[in-house]
């Protein structure tokens, strides 16, 4: 064997002992994020929790009229279930992170793998949105008690009453539906990203 050949194998060896050490960052940072996103969950489940009891303890006196949760429809069920939902979102979105970081490390994601960091925040985005909504809520049912008692006052609103009375119920639907969405989209364009 000439030297040429014997500086090409000396070299195609090198490239494989180099392959075999290589880490997959992004993998790590994957598994990382995922570490955090669990982290996230618990930290910020105590606000949660409070913001969620404040909730159920809400009552207001508007024109000498009592309000409390129990005046609203169906109210009080979903702002039981909150505090679940979020830390099933945080586990799930951390689980499913570290899991791909798993696979970019171990080289099942087709190669090439990265992080979009666009994803990562519309997933954080998307959880942290349900803890801030449940925060603001109050001004939410202050509001609604509000024009409830002028429509119970006033007595002039055909059919406003019913609707009045559901509508807290919506709106904290539309903020967990779009906390949940913004979660999935964000693992989705993740999973995209990381080529898994």
């Amino acid at each position: 064997m000439n030297k040429l050949g014997k500086r090409l194998m000396a070299k195609g060896q090198a490239l494989r002992n180099d392959e075999r050490g290589a880490i997959e960052i992004a993998g790590l940072m994957m598994m990382g994020i995922g570490m955090i996103f669990l982290a996230v969950g618990f930290i910020i489940y105590p606000i949660i929790m409070d913001a969620t009891d404040s909730i159920l303890a809400w009552s207001a006196n508007v024109s000498g009229n009592a309000y409390t949760i129990a005046d609203f429809t169906g109210l009080s069920n979903i702002v039981g279930i909150v505090p679940l939902v979020t830390l099933l979102g945080f586990v799930t979105a951390g689980a499913i992170t570290g899991f791909m970081g798993i696979k970019m490390v171990k080289g099942e994601g087709g190669g090439g793998g990265s992080i979009n960091p666009g994803s990562l925040m519309v997933l954080g985005i998307g959880l942290i949105f349900i803890a801030v909504a449940l925060i603001i809520y109050p001004v939410v049912l202050d509001g609604v008690s509000t024009a409830l008692d002028a429509s119970i006052v006033a007595g002039t609103y055909t059919g406003l009453t019913p609707i009045l009375r559901v509508t807290p119920l919506i709106v904290i639907t539309a903020f967990l539906t779009g906390g949940i969405v913004a979660g999935f989209f964000g693992i989705k364009g993740m999973k995209k990203s990381a080529g898994v």
